[in-house]
């Protein structure tokens, strides 16, 4: 190895380690310990590119909202709800595009749509046959929400992180409100998820055990659910 290698190895291993951890006060606790960690050591906070890791986190946070509204477009139609279907199959292809969204928003409406799924879900007897079918279309897409939602609550926790090592680490005022700007979607995330996390625990069983009762295979869709519970 020589000599130049050796000083551009020494300078990447000393810019890993460069960045300490400490919890961000105010920011709630994810499920799964998923919040701010205030066990780690200044050694195992990794530094992170942190407007690339934010784009990441929205985009993650985004499939996982459009798949769980592709979902409820398959549940409403099996209810025989047409206009939310449809609201939520546009949902769907918005948050699956480019366009600007307000993710908040997005949360508040894809938890509303669940909770009228789940009161309908309490309620129904036996679906024929055409629903039972769109029911059963509806269940890979929620598995694979789930477990997108999975992935960004662990991507939340790592933004956060890292992020709060940055703030930490400048003096200038004026430098941390630009920062804490340009962080703001970051950090709006890490805010508003452990709410929809609670709604989506709850509910979550009560879409495949609706599922069995109409004895529908549910054995696929399940193994795509994230192992982490979400209570």
């Amino acid at each position: 190895m020589n000599t130049l290698t050796k000083k551009i190895l020494t300078l990447i291993f000393l810019g890993v380690f460069s960045v300490s951890s400490f919890a961000l006060p105010g920011i709630p606790k994810l499920p799964g310990g998923l919040g701010g960690d205030k066990g780690k050591s200044e050694s195992e906070t990794e530094s992170m590119d942190l407007p690339a890791a934010q784009t990441a986190l929205e985009r993650t946070l985004r499939n996982a909202l459009a798949e769980l509204n592709e979902a409820e477009s398959y549940f409403a139609q099996a209810r025989g709800d047409a206009e939310a279907a449809a609201i939520s199959k546009s949902r769907a292809e918005t948050l699956r595009g480019e366009d600007d969204v307000d993710i908040k928003e997005v949360l508040d409406a894809t938890a509303s749509s669940r909770e009228k799924g789940a009161e309908f879900e309490a309620s129904a007897g036996e679906l024929n046959a055409e629903s039972k079918a769109l029911y059963a279309q509806g269940l890979m897409p929620y598995a694979k929400g789930m477990a997108e939602t999975s992935n960004a609550a662990k991507e939340a926790k790592q933004f956060l992180t890292s992020a709060t090592a940055e703030i930490k680490s400048i003096r200038n005022p004026m430098k941390i409100i630009k920062l804490k700007k340009t962080f703001t979607g970051g950090m709006a995330i890490g805010r508003v998820l452990p709410a929809f996390f609670k709604t989506l625990g709850a509910s979550s069983k009560g879409v495949f055990s609706f599922a069995k009762t109409q004895k529908l295979d549910t054995k696929n869709a399940e193994a795509s659910l994230p192992d982490e519970e979400f209570d």
